[in-house]
């Protein structure tokens, strides 16, 4: 009896074997790099969720500057407050330095400037590397649109306040789209 062997089914065999595997893993990779998106993403949602609460807390507190509409004025963020509200630390010249005196007003529109902009985009601290390096309130955590603001702050005549704020998608870094997604996430406040 003569035995018939195959040649060659083996070598064909472990190349498909391969081939599936090598797509498999392919797809295993670009699963993992949306969960990481949207990962980032969700940080992102935290991020601005405390941003929103924040600020939500400093107009209780200051009932008179919020009952003065003061919060719906956005902040030019390109300066530093002033007066500065709040004692910091002046990370160019290492020194504490105490607060101002302020009214509500002014009080409110410190606030509405420390939820929206960000330090280290002020023409102040950008001149200087380390204080342009720093992250120093929750927003400057935030990914901003390239158009319009990374918060807005709208009343109505109800004595109903709207906090919205709007971050770009970490979805957009790797994409090369001439459009963006601009997610946002709101909190309401009756006054």
């Amino acid at each position: 009896m003569a035995s018939t062997r195959q040649h060659g089914m083996t070598m064909i065999e472990v190349l498909v074997t391969l081939l599936v595997f090598t797509v498999g893993l392919l797809g295993v990779a670009a699963l993992q790099l949306n969960a990481l998106k949207g990962t980032a993403d969700s940080a992102q949602r935290s991020q601005a969720t405390w941003v929103l609460q924040e600020l939500a807390e400093r107009m209780r507190a200051n009932n008179i500057g919020s009952n003065e509409s003061n919060y719906t004025t956005a902040a030019t963020c390109t300066s530093l407050p002033s007066p500065w509200c709040a004692d910091h630390y002046n990370p160019i010249s290492g020194a504490k330095v105490n607060a101002a005196t302020c009214t509500s007003a002014e009080m409110a529109a410190f606030d509405r400037w420390e939820a929206q902009c960000s330090y280290a985009a002020t023409t102040t601290y950008a001149a200087n590397a380390t204080a342009a390096a720093g992250r120093y309130t929750s927003s400057d955590f935030l990914i901003p649109p390239s158009q319009g603001s990374t918060l807005s702050v709208q009343a109505d005549s109800s004595h109903l306040l709207t906090l919205t704020s709007h971050w770009r998608s970490r979805g957009d870094d790797a994409k090369q789209q001439s459009t963006e997604s601009v997610l946002s996430s709101a909190l309401e406040i009756r006054r």
